[in-house]
């Protein structure tokens, strides 16, 4: 069945505020649902399906309007139309858990745009059915001493290899909190050294919430750092910049 509605939580226009393109104006499409449910998650409301959805009205302005979900291709579109970003983050909650929706919604984007897809990198089939239509690829490694979940090494790896293959820029972002181990970042070293070492690697430390304060030391980040340095020559360590410039 063609899927052409879709849980969304929201809709805002902001700056990039994690990777490589950290700074750039982009229009932010916040999808529902992730099955993965990182402990420090900034994006609670978008782990589960919800009722409503929010889009910044006008553009820029932080009001928000309160919608029904879900949401339909041509009313997407028709929200879009007010926001005149040349990029749109595709951003969640999980997108691809809606890759369905995706891969009929993203060719119906006008005017074009760019595309940055932010996945947690464990949905290599569903990353398949869009890789085409999406420009960047932000793909998440996930520690399990740091999310506090099951580890998904089979996953990223078969993940990694699709996003390689489609030729799109690809970047890793791996999230460190207190309790990372060193064997865990190993391992995501191994996963991305197997593949292609010279592939852009985001550290990235968790930021602190409500339900959420294993902030990592600067003595800790920077012995992450020497030791993703040792195997891999493209290495950064960098936060979360538009919760500290106060943007949404």
């Amino acid at each position: 069945m063609i899927k052409t509605t879709a849980h969304i939580t929201e809709i805002f226009s902001s700056l990039q505020g994690e990777g490589p393109h950290t700074g750039e104006a982009m229009t932010f499409v916040r999808f529902a649902g992730c099955s993965t449910g990182c402990r420090w998650c900034d994006s609670i409301d978008s782990i589960k399906t919800c009722v409503n959805y929010r889009v910044e009205t006008p553009p820029k302005s932080k009001n928000f309007a309160i919608l029904s979900n879900p949401v339909s291709m041509e009313r997407l579109n028709g929200h879009l139309a007010y926001f005149t970003d040349d990029t749109i983050s595709v951003t969640g909650g999980e997108p691809l858990e809606q890759a369905d929706f995706l891969a009929i919604w993203l060719p119906t984007l006008k005017p074009a745009k760019r595309v940055l897809l932010e996945t947690n990198g464990i949905e290599a089939s569903a990353l398949q059915k869009i890789s085409r239509l999406i420009d960047i690829i932000s793909m998440d490694i996930k520690l399990p001493s740091s999310t506090g979940r099951k580890d998904y090494w089979q996953e990223h790896a078969a993940f990694l290899s699709k996003a390689l293959s489609s030729g799109k820029e690809t970047y890793v972002k791996i999230v460190v909190t207190s309790d990372t181990s060193s064997k865990d970042l190993q391992e995501a070293i191994k996963l991305v050294t197997s593949t292609n070492k010279f592939l852009p690697v985001i550290l990235q430390s968790a930021s602190i919430t409500d339900k959420f304060n294993l902030k990592v030391s600067d003595e800790q980040m920077q012995s992450f750092a020497r030791l993703c340095n040792l195997w891999l020559p493209n290495v950064s360590i960098m936060t979360q910049m538009h919760k500290e410039a106060g943007l949404l």
